[in-house]
């Protein structure tokens, strides 16, 4: 999926990137900024975000729903618009359901749902606004083959799925649309 965004449009893309410090993100924020797309991509510390060309570090928590308001419209008066949402940040707190503290599940929820939820709603109106959009949300296979010991990330994780098949069925058209990335 990335491989053709990247190189089948001979347009620059602005692509609004979370979790770009590691893993997929990081891997994500360097091939569409090799193929010349501008990435504003986030971390909760910018320190661990590449320096790349085209490549905007930002500073977000999606545990704060300040910081994501703030964040996201500061990036989108920079960027002017955005063609690409790729909700991508991550969290994960393991063990036994019977002792996974409530805390931890909750935080889990705020970054892998509630964060990604709220830049999902304010880059739908700015992309309606726009014209046109395309929101990835990376979840997970764990959100269909549920993992033990992994029951928070499991179930945020439907839960996300789930909200991105919801908007799906709720988009008035098609030029604004949202899909789901379910890699293993």
């Amino acid at each position: 999926m990335f491989g053709s965004f990247c190189g089948s449009s001979i347009w620059m893309k602005r692509v609004f990137l979370t979790g770009a410090s590691s893993g997929i993100g990081l891997s994500i924020a360097k091939a569409l900024a090799e193929h010349g797309h501008e990435v504003w991509g986030t971390s909760r510390d910018p320190r661990r975000l590449p320096q790349l060309p085209r490549f905007h570090p930002l500073r977000l928590d999606l545990c704060d729903p300040t910081s994501i308001e703030s964040t996201f419209n500061s990036a989108l008066a920079e960027a002017g618009h955005f063609d690409v949402l790729i909700n991508n940040a991550g969290s994960g707190h393991f063990g036994p359901t019977e002792t996974l503290p409530a805390d931890e599940v909750s935080q889990e929820f705020q970054i892998l749902v509630f964060g990604h939820l709220k830049l999902t709603q304010l880059a739908l109106n700015a992309m309606h606004a726009h014209g046109n959009g395309l929101i990835i949300n990376i979840t997970s296979l764990a959100a269909r083959l549920p993992v033990p010991f992994m029951a928070a990330y499991n179930a945020a994780k439907a839960a996300m799925a789930a909200f991105t098949m919801s908007i799906q069925l709720e988009l008035p058209d098609r030029r604004v649309r949202i899909v789901d990335l379910q890699p293993a």
